[in-house]
């Protein structure tokens, strides 16, 4: 068994396509689209990677034999380590056979690579950093992950762990139905807070001015989490990826923002859940054309089953006043006017008290634990 880095296209296309080995049979894998894998991995056009300045990667590939049976990828993410003063690398895109010998082989290649360019320790899994998928599914393994949501076979958790990688963070995810026990509360705390509030105003998103409306959701998810634990601000250019790539399956009425005296406070972010779709499609629009034609004449945003609550926030100096049950209580209501029957609520730090309180109001149930990792090197 050999480890070695990605080099040339072919070995590029080993490394997206693995999963699908490693999952064949698993009902509740959903396929991801290759091309958006491409493009993630891509260190000169990403924005995320902003040519080497703000990030690099490396991808390594374990073959037994020819036969490729394990990846990893090593990011160093420079604007982590300069925001939060750390000397920190991160492991990502992590897919092993259920063998220690590999998965330790494959992480420590992270971690020489890591330990050359002075890293002291190495945290993951992200994929690439936690402003996209992170984390490793710990419990909740029955049922399949939500948009943008990780999944793995359970054997990834003695893998990791043995191979020297500690908890350093549970990430939750709860769900609920969607129904209306708890409109009825939420609206008389909407009413008490707006009493108490009288400069408090939301709306939805207007897509017109999709330009404006990304340089808002940006200018309050860098201020409501600038305290969050491994938190990083997201760049004016990885912000416009991000909401481009989000544009075709927002419901616009699902992303509240909410205003005290004109000055943006809070954001609510729901997207419908088309990972069925996705699973559907099998990696590629063009792998199954009968398949993506049905879904380009029928699947819309409000006639998916379920939803993912992304994003809350609310910023400091705003908290504690009731304005996130405010845009929690419209995104209910909008959500049993469509027709939504449950809506994960995730990820939220485990110490979150906040946030976990707000999602009790709706009923929400713990149901996936997520683990970010870390070893000293």
């Amino acid at each position: 068994m050999t480890v070695h880095a990605v080099r040339g296209r072919r070995e590029l296309a080993e490394f997206i396509n693995l999963p699908w080995r490693i999952y064949r049979g698993d009902p509740n894998w959903i396929a991801p689209l290759k091309a958006s894998v491409r493009a993630m991995l891509d260190q000169r056009r990403h924005p995320f990677y902003a040519g080497g300045d703000d990030a690099e990667i490396e991808l390594f590939l374990a073959r037994d034999g020819r036969e490729v049976v394990g990846r990893v990828a090593a990011i160093l993410y420079h604007r982590h380590n300069r925001f939060h003063n750390e000397n920190i690398a991160f492991f990502g895109f992590f897919e092993s056979v259920d063998s220690p010998a590999v998965a330790a082989e494959l992480l420590g290649a992270a971690e020489a690579w890591a330990r050359e360019r002075g890293a002291t320790a190495v945290r993951g899994p992200a994929n690439p950093s936690q402003n996209y998928e992170c984390g490793l599914l710990v419990e909740g393994f029955d049922r399949p992950p939500v948009l943008m949501m990780t999944y793995n076979p359970p054997s990834y958790v003695g893998l990791v762990e043995g191979a020297g990688y500690a908890k350093a963070k549970d990430l939750y995810a709860y769900i609920s139905p969607v129904h209306g026990a708890s409109l009825e509360r939420l609206e008389r705390l909407a009413d008490r807070t707006r009493r108490r509030n009288p400069g408090l105003t939301t709306r939805g998103a207007n897509l017109k001015d999709f330009a404006g409306e990304v340089r808002l959701a940006k200018e309050i998810y860098n201020a409501a989490w600038e305290d969050n634990w491994g938190f990083v601000p997201v760049t004016d250019a990885e912000f416009d990826w991000l909401a481009k790539e989000l544009k075709p399956i927002v419901l616009p009425e699902l992303v509240r923002f909410a205003f005290v005296d004109g000055e943006p406070v809070g954001l609510l972010l729901c997207l419908p859940d088309w990972n069925p779709v996705m699973g559907d499609l099998d990696g590629s629009p063009f792998r199954h054309p009968l398949r993506t034609l049905k879904h380009l004449l029928r699947s819309k945003a409000s006639n998916q089953e379920g939803l993912r609550l992304v994003l809350l926030g609310v910023k400091i100096g705003y908290r504690d006043r009731g304005i996130e049950g405010v845009l929690l209580g419209e995104g209910l209501r909008i959500s049993l006017d469509t027709g939504y029957r449950w809506c994960e609520y995730s990820w939220i730090l485990e110490d979150n008290e906040l946030t976990k309180r707000a999602v009790r109001l709706m009923g929400g149930e713990l149901y996936k634990v997520y683990r970010m990792y870390q070893k000293a090197v």
